[in-house]
């Protein structure tokens, strides 16, 4: 009985999730060999992050792989009617709560307390669109169980129509020097991105 209420409550959940994702517009378009993943706000995992609408994700075929040189790099955006860029304080917040949720989400080890991330973001101010960097140091739950430094690429689009802003947020912890970077950046909004 046990393992049919279990069966029952995957099913749901794979359906729940599977229609949650294809009901929403996808913004981003990557290259073939990256997976997605649409998650609606709240965030089971960040619930405090004050969001209304979507995030859509994109990961390297190498992510979750310590030995690849595109472990833990990926791209995405949230779709969630910003009329203005995130404050440094607000990004750097919500940046805190997301990473802080998802590794105490994944850590399997409940002798473990995950350590706190830090998290800072700098404007870039010789950019021509509006552009943050950032250094992100957080414990990674999903495959080292260490800590790690990631890097930050943050720029937004603004729709003239609705004077919307759609930030895409690239992520890598390879020096923005490093070819990976160059992949990273073909993971872009949707032309239409305006639109959804």
């Amino acid at each position: 009985m046990k393992n049919h209420i279990l069966f029952v409550c995957f099913l749901v959940s794979s359906i729940f999730g599977f229609s949650q994702e294809a009901s929403l517009p996808e913004v981003l378009t990557a290259d073939s060999s990256w997976t997605k993943e649409v998650i609606k706000f709240p965030l089971g995992f960040a619930p405090d992050i004050d969001f209304e609408g979507y995030e859509d994700i994109r990961f390297s075929k190498g992510w979750r792989k310590q030995d690849q040189e595109d472990f833990w790099t990926y791209a995405f955006t949230w779709k969630v009617n910003l009329t203005k860029e995130l404050t440094i304080a607000s990004l750097e917040q919500s940046f805190q709560l997301y990473y802080d949720g998802i590794m105490k989400a994944v850590n399997k080890d409940k002798d473990f307390t995950v350590p706190e991330s830090t998290i800072l973001f700098i404007k870039d101010e010789s950019a021509k669109a509006p552009t943050y960097i950032g250094k992100l140091n957080v414990f990674d739950s999903f495959a080292s169980k260490k800590m790690m430094k990631l890097n930050v690429h943050l720029e937004y689009r603004l729709c003239p129509t609705t004077q919307e802003l759609i930030p895409l947020f690239r992520i890598s912890p390879q020096p923005f020097d490093h070819a990976i970077w160059k992949e990273l950046h073909n993971v872009t909004l949707v032309d239409n991105a305006c639109d959804h």
